[in-house]
């Protein structure tokens, strides 16, 4: 059964999270799983690849990538303090402009029938066009175990996506 709490009242001013959790972010306190917060940064998401085994390394652009035979996932980072994470896939097959209809057609698939990842086309200035999926998650205030099961999961999920499309085109 759930009973309704009583709220406090209100002083009139905006209360932040970090308030209402009485946390810090990055703080280094422990939250109720005993687990440490971080704050997502390009070497912890290093140190997470380097766990699962995958090569890794930074462009000329300063991001993260992964490369795959057939994809490449890159890392990143958002937010006044990096605490947002993107991983967002590319898939190295390239389309002609007339596809891209049929295309949005199949993307639309996966949108409809699954949660993540988010799928989609795009086109860069060389007139070919690309696919892309992606996950995002605000991590403040989260431990490092979380944010290995996210990055773990999304990595998955982005390389489930990659093959599915290849099965549907």
């Amino acid at each position: 059964m759930f009973r309704r709490r009583s709220r406090p009242e209100s002083s009139g001013r905006e209360v932040s999270r970090r308030e209402v959790t009485g946390l810090r972010f990055g703080d280094g306190r422990h939250d109720a799983d005993g687990g440490t917060q971080v704050r997502p940064s390009i070497g912890l998401v290093q140190q997470l690849l380097d766990e699962f085994g995958l090569r890794h390394n930074i462009d000329e652009d300063g991001d993260l990538i992964v490369r795959w035979e057939k994809c490449s996932v890159y890392f990143f980072f958002y937010g006044d303090r990096n605490e947002v994470v993107q991983a967002r896939l590319y898939l190295n097959r390239r389309f002609s402009v007339d596809d891209r209809s049929a295309l949005v057609l199949v993307l639309d698939e996966w949108n409809r029938t699954r949660l993540f990842a988010k799928a989609y086309t795009i086109l860069p200035d060389d007139g070919m066009v690309s696919v892309c999926a992606e996950q995002a998650h605000d991590f403040e205030g989260a431990t490092r175990a979380q944010v290995k099961y996210a990055v773990a999961m999304w990595i998955d999920i982005l390389l489930r996506f990659s093959d599915w499309v290849d099965e549907q085109i």
